[in-house]
């Protein structure tokens, strides 16, 4: 079986796939990920065969002024009554990068013809290659299904790209012919669509293990990372991260950022219990030692937390941060404070909370041990085969 990988032009987005790709590999299928020139290194980093397409956008660029926060939904996960996202308006981000991927991947995949596709959420142009090559499109979540937050327009959204291939928007399934979610109750949001649950194998890229890593922490690590996302759209001024390690670094802990380099040189000098990591350190490294994370609520640092079963504090900035924010507080596993509300004797309370030996770490603990419960991506591939011999409509 050929499956063609899609994933837009930001890392992050990519390590969800991963996993799948791994084991899609590992039991006997040919595997390539298309995506933007500039993702060739952390897809070949990966091990896996990348194969870059289109146009490179530059991400800070294109989200300028674009990705904001966005009304969010109840626990049930109801469509909230806010805007339409301006990250995937037809003119937004997420269709820029679409625009530049669409016309290469439709003809890699009449050269290659893969069986099945598989893309993650924000890769628009995938669902229209798969529609136009006549193959079964699977989604691949990262975590909780903040799609429901959106009132995508089809039309206006996914129309022009449809009607490159004589399709129209109705003619794309936006959301694959299956979707796998690797989100445990009760952070999984409720849908009637066609899903597969899957284990969240937590992948950060390449990683180093240092020396400090090697022995216990002598007293209670929290972990502080601002993910990758915030610096690379050039919002890295919203988190505030020195102000956030300065309140945590009250406590009686170490405290470890992992942050980008950029926002490194932001934090200027830092108490005596901070431990600024040197990159790369993966968060699937650090967190299985860490008794709390502060964060800022990116589905893949969310959910490296969830698996390893870490209590968390989310100080959401943007749009699906909230969302998840919302989710994990359904869990009880953490907790998310507004920034009107994250000043610094508050968010140093909440974190001593969370690394006692209360219901949050029980609910973690819980947690943890439900995502362990779901079937690995290995047991999936079955699921996929099967999918991919339908015969196409």
């Amino acid at each position: 079986m050929r499956i063609l990988m899609s994933t837009w032009g930001w890392r992050s987005h990519f390590y969800g796939l991963a996993p799948l790709g791994w084991a899609l590999q590992a039991a006997g299928h040919e595997v390539r990920v298309a995506s933007h020139p500039s993702m060739v290194a952390p897809i070949s980093s990966a091990g896996l065969a990348a194969v870059p397409l289109g146009e490179d956008i530059d991400f800070a660029e294109a989200f300028a002024g674009r990705i904001g926060a966005v009304a969010t939904p109840d626990r049930a996960g109801s469509a909230p009554t806010g805007a339409l996202e301006p990250a995937i308006t037809a003119d937004g981000g997420v269709v820029r990068f679409a625009d530049a991927l669409l016309d290469d991947l439709v003809a890699f995949g009449r050269a290659w013809s893969p069986d099945l596709m598989v893309w993650e959420p924000f890769n628009l142009a995938a669902p229209v290659a798969a529609a136009a090559l006549g193959v079964p499109g699977v989604r691949h979540l990262w975590g909780p299904d903040s799609s429901v937050t959106l009132r995508l327009d089809p039309e206006t959204v996914l129309g022009p790209l449809a009607a490159r291939f004589g399709l129209s928007a109705a003619d794309v399934a936006v959301h694959g012919d299956l979707t796998l979610d690797p989100a445990p109750p009760p952070m999984r949001v409720p849908t009637t669509r066609p899903g597969q649950p899957v284990r969240f194998v937590p992948y950060n890229g390449t990683a180093v293990v240092p020396p400090w890593l090697h022995r216990p922490a002598d007293r209670p690590r929290v972990c502080v990372t601002a993910g990758t996302m915030m610096a690379g759209a050039g919002l890295a001024d919203r988190l505030d991260l020195a102000r956030v390690v300065r309140s945590v670094a009250e406590l009686d802990v170490e405290v470890v950022v992992v942050v980008e380099p950029d926002q490194r040189r932001g934090l200027g000098a830092v108490p005596a219990n901070v431990r600024l990591a040197d990159a790369p350190l993966a968060l699937r490294l650090v967190l299985p030692t860490c008794a709390a994370i502060v964060q800022q609520g990116g589905a893949g640092t969310t959910m490296t937390a969830l698996a390893h079963g870490v209590p968390q504090l989310i100080l959401p900035r943007v749009s699906d941060q909230h969302f998840n924010g919302e989710r994990l507080a359904a869990t009880g596993a953490g907790t998310w404070l507004a920034p009107e509300r994250a000043d610094g004797d508050v968010l140093r309370d909440t974190v001593g909370e969370l690394i006692g030996d209360g219901p949050a770490r029980a609910a973690a603990a819980l947690m943890r041990d439900r995502v362990r419960a779901l079937p690995s991506p290995a047991a999936v591939v079955p699921v996929l085969a099967a999918l991919a011999r339908r015969t196409p409509t």
